[in-house]
């Protein structure tokens, strides 16, 4: 009889044990490549939805500053897009608090995004069919469930109006952050319209608002300008979603020579402008402040093209005080004294720092060389409170209201303040006693406008007034005598640029594509997850098969006896059962992998309902991937065997004799 016959007969003659086996064998299959089942079906679908979210992006490019929305085709035209025209589109991307207007229902946290038509056509929809008008906006399906918010309903959009000037420092507009919108809903959109878009990895659905480009300019004053870029992915990436390590990192590294290729002095938040009356330039901020590397990239810049480089700070001083007499808000500037005519020493150690005023401010206070006077002024601390401080200093000089001293240029703008007409107009963002103004103030106001009262040194300056945000306003830089100021700002402006990294500037090249799909992995395992928690049911269940097998095999000892008896080697008798084995693990396996998707599903049910915190959406779908799916039932298989090949091994040294008694314990002693 041959092998196969006999195995096939084995088999039928002995199916209820062999039921038995097949059920253990089918039950560690289904729980093992259930379990893997489930961890594929969750990395698949937190990537479908990953790149869903995306749609056609690769990359974003923020920016700490607004800049023009010609950046855009700068960026494209430098390469960063790696693609045909129209892979890139501008838009802002802000924060903001949502009220539903009828039933004042609100959320915070949601994502603003002002967009036009170039951003749909971006990511290949039709932008004639998302046109909602000035006065409409597009809702996320998330947000419009946590709002019940339907279309036609209002809604009350607020975000925060941007600053150049940092709101936790002295001229940080604080009382003036946020502008609110009202909006009709226009639509709520659906997946397939980009209602679960966001270039960040998050969980849950996806809260935002569409809002007409051009509406949220004007409500931000941003006139033409955006904050965010879109990439698009390139067309040597088409109909793949990952690249390469070394691909991703020449991609990126693209973008980001890109970014800085296009990238003006403008776009950085830096000017450098002419001062014709001095024969200078100044190097401003829109911050108000320069920090410590910006200058020191100035500084080597100048020094490079053998310019004279001088930092400055001026600050507005509440009172100079010289006994009861009072000069309100002056500004004060601290830098080298020697260029004022005033001396070149800093004065006594642990002493009061020296000051030159100017001739109108010390006929004013009556001061004279020698004199002390008192300073008081305002810093805005960190922890987010405004107080006064004062300084004791010495007058050290007087000099004319001419030359040197005579430059209002040497004042940052200082939003509500310098662009005002009259003293009494001034607007700042912290008090001001406007009762202190006389009319010699206003005269000096309307003649000089903020040209410095006072100077100290600058070390002594940035005592006082140093921030977080830098201890320079400007710096003043000395062409030649006789030089084109024109073409030595040209010169110069273009120098610094190439000398200052964007990316160290406030500029960000976000790899968004790769963060996704690496977000989208999770940081647990599900698969390996359920299958430790089941570790215990599938261990149970091959022992079940294991304990039935070897029931069939004690059932079977005296024909096992008789096959030895009539010189059958063992390897030929291990060969049959083993076959039997392999036979009933691949129905059990064939079994198992129905049960296999059914456990999954059930699972994956769990994950979309009552487990959903674990996994933030429930929008979970179940895969089968053919090589999982074989993976997990080849292991049970694998498992199977070994538990069934290691029962056989007890019975091998046992005698025929022995078998052919039946009696298990002296078979089982036997092989002891």
């Amino acid at each position: 009889m041959s092998l196969r016959a006999l195995v096939r007969r084995n088999v039928v003659h002995y199916w209820r044990t062999n039921l038995a086996v097949v059920v253990g064998v089918a039950a560690a299959v289904a729980v093992l490549a259930g379990a893997l089942l489930v961890g594929a079906s969750v990395r698949s679908s937190l990537r479908a939805l990953a790149l869903e979210r995306l749609g056609a992006v690769e990359r974003v490019v923020t920016s700490a500053r607004f800049v023009p929305e010609s950046f855009a085709a700068g960026v494209r035209e430098a390469g960063a897009a790696n693609g045909p025209p129209g892979t890139a589109a501008p838009l802002i991307a802000v924060e903001g608090f949502v009220t539903h207007q009828a039933s004042g229902r609100r959320a915070s946290g949601v994502q603003v995004y002002g967009v036009d038509e170039r951003f749909w056509a971006f990511h290949g929809l039709a932008p004639e069919g998302f046109a909602p008008g000035r006065d409409a906006a597009f809702v996320s399906g998330g947000l419009a469930g946590e709002l019940e918010a339907a279309a036609g309903d209002a809604l009350l959009v607020r975000v925060e109006r941007p600053s150049a000037v940092p709101l936790s420092s002295l001229h940080g507009r604080r009382d003036d952050v946020g502008r609110t919108l009202r909006l009709g809903v226009g639509r709520v959109l659906d997946a397939a319209e980009l209602g679960e878009f966001s270039f960040r990895p998050q969980q849950g659905l996806a809260r935002s608002v569409f809002v007409p480009l051009e509406r949220l300019q004007d409500e931000l004053d941003q006139d033409g300008r955006v904050n965010t870029l879109l990439l698009g992915r390139g067309s040597g990436t088409a109909g793949g979603d990952e690249a390469g390590p070394a691909e991703e990192a020449a991609r990126q590294a693209g973008a980001e020579a890109a970014v800085r290729a296009a990238a003006a002095l403008g776009d950085l938040g830096l000017r450098v402008r002419s001062v014709p009356a001095r024969g200078a330039l100044a190097v401003e901020s829109a911050a108000g402040l320069l920090n410590d590397e910006t200058v020191a990239a100035i500084e080597r810049t100048a020094e490079t093209l053998g310019l004279g480089a001088e930092p400055v700070l001026s600050y507005l001083a509440n009172r100079i005080r010289r006994g009861d007499r009072t000069t309100p808000y002056s500004v004060v500037t601290a830098r080298d004294l020697s260029v004022v005519g005033g001396p070149a020493a800093g004065g006594e150690p642990g002493g009061p720092a020296p000051v030159v005023l100017n001739r109108w401010a010390a006929e004013d206070l009556g001061a004279a060389p020698g004199d002390p006077l008192t300073l008081e002024y305002y810093r805005w601390e960190d922890e987010g409170r405004l107080t006064t401080h004062e300084a004791e200093l010495r007058v050290a000089g007087v000099v004319p209201l001419a030359g040197p001293a005579d430059d209002p240029d040497l004042t940052p703008d200082y939003p509500g303040i310098t662009e005002a007409a009259n003293v009494i107009d001034w607007d700042p963002p912290f008090p001001v006693d406007l009762d202190l103004i006389r009319p010699v103030d206003e005269a000096y106001w309307d003649d000089h406008r903020a040209t410095p009262k006072a100077f100290i040194p600058l070390a002594a300056g940035q005592r006082m007034w140093a921030s977080r945000w830098g201890r320079v306003t400007s710096v003043r830089l000395s062409p030649p005598p006789g030089a084109d100021l024109a073409a030595a700002r040209g010169r110069f402006a273009a120098a610094l640029r190439a000398a200052l990294d964007p990316l160290a500037l406030g500029f960000v090249v976000y790899p968004a594509r790769a963060l996704a799909l690496e977000a989208s992995a999770g940081v647990t395992d599900f698969g390996l997850y359920f299958l430790y928690f089941s570790f215990f049911l599938v261990v149970s269940a091959l022992l079940l098969a294991s304990l039935f097998f070897r029931l069939g095999v004690e059932q079977r000892l005296r024909e096992l006896g008789l096959l030895r008896a009539a010189g059958f080697p063992a390897s030929v008798i291990r060969r049959v059962f083993l076959t039997e084995a392999g036979v009933l693990a691949a129905l059990g396996s064939a079994l198992g992998a129905a049960g296999a998707v059914l456990y999954a599903e059930l699972v994956m049910l769990g994950l979309r309902t009552w487990w959903v915190d674990a996994v933030g959406t429930t929008r979970l779908t179940l895969d089968v991937p053919p090589a999982v799916l074989g993976a997990g039932a080849a292991g049970g298989v694998a498992a199977a065997l070994g538990s069934i090949g290691w029962t056989l091994r007890a019975l091998a040294p046992a005698s025929p004799r022995s078998l052919l008694t039946g009696a298990v314990a002296e078979v089982t002693g036997a092989a002891a």
